[in-house]
């Protein structure tokens, strides 16, 4: 199990845009600059969570992206759905290495149930403690508990 960048340059673009004054949008070039990634890339990333209603996109001359929930009600798992495939843990493994060391067809069919479910059991517990965590934990806070507030547009144009 491997988190994608897709994943972390989610978690990336989210904070960004919660850290933003009220009424405040970024360009995808803007926060593309900021997090030094591929703007292509960046754009399918928040096509993905737009589509997932995370964020807004509004297409204007002052338009940009925001975030279409508050921080409290975006989960990790909201986020992870939103831009990872969705398989299975188990999708796509080739088990023949394991299984051609057996000689009985009942211990493969036997201790690759245990196997199965011992991994359904890992993903079942992963998608839970994605989902029971929010955005809102990670943010950065100023001296009253609060979530920072930055305007990017302004930090990103001085650099």
């Amino acid at each position: 199990m491997k988190l994608s960048k897709s994943f972390i340059q989610s978690i990336g673009i989210l904070v960004m845009l919660a850290e933003l004054p009220e009424g405040v949008t970024l360009k995808s070039h803007e926060i593309s600059k900021r997090m030094d990634v591929s703007h292509t890339y960046l754009i399918k990333i928040a096509k993905k969570l737009k589509d997932q209603s995370i964020i807004l996109s509004i297409s204007s001359k002052n338009g940009g992206y925001s975030l279409n929930r508050p921080l409290e009600e975006i989960s990790f798992w909201d986020i992870y759905e939103a831009v990872e495939p969705q398989k299975n843990f188990l999708d796509g493994v080739n088990f023949e290495p394991i299984y051609s060391i057996f000689l009985s067809k009942d211990i493969i069919m036997e201790q690759g149930q245990v196997f199965r479910s011992i991994v359904s059991e890992a993903e079942t517990g992963f998608k839970e403690i994605l989902a029971q965590h929010f955005l809102s934990e990670v943010m950065p806070k100023d001296e009253d508990g609060k979530p920072l507030k930055i305007d990017w547009t302004k930090m990103i144009d001085e650099n």
